[in-house]
């Protein structure tokens, strides 16, 4: 079987999947607090995406190339910031964040985040379990 892919979602779907940025344990308001204050560099690094990607599951080379991945899109967005004097600073941090938040999916998605099966979760069984686990 393909490994099922984020963009297998509707749209409707992909904008209501993830508990954003934090591990499941972390509480709702500390992850939604990481989320909106890192949401300033954010622009198109989906941490959805990375969550659908853990939720699909696979082995750890699976797992490497969803956190690879996101690394990738958040280094995009940190050189992304808009033009001006500050740009460079801004951009500077932003990368700093994005390697810390790239460390700690490392370290931390082996520790019940990430779902390590031999077969790959359709995106239905994906979804019916993000349903049950966010309510």
């Amino acid at each position: 079987m393909l490994r099922p892919s984020f963009h297998d979602l509707t749209p409707e779907q992909r904008k209501q999947f993830g508990n954003g940025l934090g591990p499941y344990w972390l509480p709702k308001a500390v992850r939604r607090f990481i989320t909106e204050t890192a949401s300033w560099f954010f622009q198109g690094a989906s941490w959805r995406h990375h969550d659908f990607g853990y939720a699909v599951g696979g082995d750890r080379w699976d797992r490497a190339r969803c956190d690879w991945k996101f690394l990738r899109e958040m280094l995009r967005d940190a050189v992304s910031q808009e033009q001006g004097l500050d740009w460079l600073g801004k951009a500077l941090t932003a990368i700093l964040i994005s390697l810390i938040f790239y460390l700690a999916v490392r370290v931390g998605g082996q520790f019940g985040s990430f779902e390590y099966r031999d077969n790959y979760a359709t995106p239905q069984e994906v979804l019916n379990t993000y349903r049950n686990q966010a309510h």
